[in-house]
């Protein structure tokens, strides 16, 4: 037995003694999705013939034997391992298509003879800068729907990495990182509940310092936050006055919707001195009195959570307290011009009157100094065209009778008929009317004919 071990300590220090790497596998960095490669060359004795077994370790871990990969690892796609004999040397090389992730770590070659481990390499670091997956980050809440004064849990999640990457909220929130089962990095928030968180969105972004082109965003889903009615009533411009009708609106915000709407008043009203419209959240009171000031006046909203109210006083005023408010202002206001404006004198005074005139009376003064303007303007052409008119109406009340023009024949015969053999110009006379009651001194008759009548004698005829 002591014989049998010391032989094959021989043997095996032969071997080492045989064996040398040449190369052994070195320190390297890669990004991912690059192509790398390890590789180890054994150097052999001329006189060493045997088989030999190479093998590459991972994190203390083979991953492939020769030319061939561990049958029961996932990701084996993504490398191939290729060993070649030259002479008396063995290149042993792992290479890496694709860098993945997974890929970081320490690795080894190994040299086995007859199933035993003769020789190791030195082991190399190989370093990949790693970068999540598309995926990330992701951006959870730990519930759907909250309550007001629930716990609000926010989560932004990433694939961890080497070197690890930063996520923060963006609103300025920590970016404190806890790793959760030592491949996810996770970034949490934590909020309460309350009606103003309805509908909030958390960014968070993602970055590395290594990896400057990474910068990625995600926004969680709007927050739903169920919580009671909040109840206002608008408050009325100046007080109520006696006999006008006034409106009171019950303003809320709830989630969900406000269900139903009570209206109370202390002490009670009449059915028929107010009014609540359809919807139910507008109360209208007909004829305010006096008999109604001091009245407190309620409206509670109610949701599926829970309900909220509000309460006011109705403040009345009448007509004639209306009226003696606004001359007690205005006569303070005019008493503390006066007493700011002392030195002044009779200027103050002017002044206050001056600014007393409304700018409707601008208007009608000036309005009416331009009517009497243009009724100025108008009488002098008004009576100019009236006389005119009379002088042209006396010189035409005199009747100038038109003559009258006629014509007879004087010798009053038959015409003979014309003769072609002689001709004469036979004439007619003419005469006109002169007017008796003028002094006429000439007139002047056109008459103008181009009648020839041929006669063998005829007697000439005179006009006058």
């Amino acid at each position: 037995m002591k014989l049998f071990s010391i032989t094959v300590f021989c043997y095996l220090f032969c071997l080492i003694c045989s064996l040398r790497f040449d190369k052994h596998p070195f320190n390297n960095t890669v990004n991912v999705k690059e192509t790398a490669s390890l590789d180890c060359i054994l150097k052999l004795k001329d006189f060493d013939k045997g088989n030999y077994e190479l093998k590459w370790k991972k994190n203390e871990e083979y991953i492939a034997t020769d030319g061939h990969v561990r049958e029961d690892i996932n990701d084996k796609s993504h490398f191939v391992v290729t060993m070649r004999r030259i002479n008396n040397q063995i290149k042993f090389i792992l290479m890496f298509i694709s860098i993945w992730n997974s890929d970081r770590g320490l690795y080894q070659c190994d040299v086995f003879g007859k199933n035993t481990l003769v020789l190791e390499s030195n082991k190399a670091f190989f370093d990949v800068i790693q970068i999540p997956g598309g995926k990330y980050p992701l951006c959870t809440a730990s519930q759907d729907v909250y309550t007001e004064g629930d716990d609000v849990m926010l989560f932004c999640a990433s694939e961890y990495t080497e070197p690890p990457v930063t996520l923060r909220w963006n609103d300025g929130a920590t970016h404190v990182v806890e790793i959760v089962h030592g491949e996810t990095a996770r970034l949490q928030k934590r909020l309460i509940a309350n009606p103003d968180l309805n509908g909030y969105k958390a960014m968070c972004s993602m970055t590395n310092e290594h990896i400057p082109d990474l910068n990625r965003n995600c926004t969680t889903q709007p927050l739903t936050i169920y919580y009671k009615p909040r109840v206002s009533i608008p408050p009325q411009t100046g007080l109520i006055s006696a006999g006008k009708q006034a409106f009171f609106i019950c303003d809320t915000t709830a989630n969900p919707a406000v269900t139903r709407y009570t209206w109370l008043t202390l002490p009670p009203l009449d059915n028929i001195e107010y009014n609540i419209d359809n919807t139910g959240h507008i109360l209208m009171l007909y004829n305010p009195t006096m008999k109604q000031d001091g009245t407190v006046i309620t409206c509670t909203a109610e949701n599926q959570i829970g309900s909220s109210s509000t309460s006011f006083t109705l403040t009345i005023q009448s007509d004639t307290q209306n009226d003696v408010t606004v001359k007690s202002v205005q006569n303070t206001v005019i008493i503390d011009y006066n007493k700011n404006n002392k030195s002044r004198g009779n200027n103050t005074i002017s002044k206050e009157t001056s600014s007393g005139l409304s700018t409707d009376v601008i208007v009608i003064i000036i309005v009416a100094c331009v009517v009497l303007l243009v009724i100025i303007v108008m009488i002098p052409v008004y009576y100019y065209c009236l006389c005119s008119r009379n002088i042209t109406t006396n010189q035409t009340t005199t009747i100038v009778h038109q003559p009258e023009v006629y014509f007879e024949p004087r010798d009053r015969m038959t015409l003979p008929l014309p003769r072609t053999r002689d001709a004469t110009i036979w004439r007619r006379s003419f005469a006109a009317q002169a007017p008796d009651d003028k002094e006429v001194d000439a007139m002047y008759l056109e008459i103008q004919s181009n009648h020839y009548i041929y006669a063998a004698t005829s007697r000439s005829n005179t006009m006058r």
